[in-house]
């Protein structure tokens, strides 16, 4: 199933459903990589939902490569997310209630980002100067991530 949350779409609209989702935290010279979301008009981490057939890990980083050009290996478990925290609703009345695999990655280079229409750019922000308004599900593990809290967390 190569798009499962559109192919469950397709069957129940708009009522809630759980989805399994990972995110990355990237982070260079204390700066986070966050990607203005062209959906709902806020920030986040780059990730999206694990497909039916993946792996955690392969869907991670296919959603990385897909929304950033990043390839990245050697991640870190920063925290598993959940709960009335982790609702998301959309623009199009869409309700998802998300479990997020957080993964952490401090890179040592600048890199050449790329983004695609999910997002109209990306860029790094410093724990002290974070753009607004950050997307209401990631704002858990950022807040963490400010505070500077690398404990694993299981919400």
């Amino acid at each position: 199933m190569a798009n499962y949350i559109k192919d469950i779409r397709s069957v129940v609209g708009h009522i809630p459903i759980r989805s399994v989702s990972a995110a990355v935290i990237v982070e260079y010279e204390d700066q986070i990589l966050l990607q203005h979301r062209s959906d709902t008009l806020d920030y986040g981490t780059p990730g999206g939902n694990i497909e039916l057939d993946e792996k955690i890990l392969e869907g991670v980083k296919r959603e990385m490569f897909e929304e950033t050009g990043l390839q990245l290996d050697d991640l870190t478990l920063f925290g598993i997310y959940s709960g009335k925290d982790q609702i998301g609703v959309y623009p199009n009345g869409d309700v998802t209630h998300y479990v997020v695999i957080v993964f952490y990655k401090k890179i040592h280079e600048k890199p050449v980002l790329i983004h695609d229409e999910e997002s109209f750019g990306l860029d790094f922000y410093h724990r002290d100067r974070l753009p607004n308004p950050i997307k209401p599900t990631d704002y858990a593990w950022i807040k963490d991530w400010v505070k500077q809290d690398f404990s694993i967390k299981i919400d």
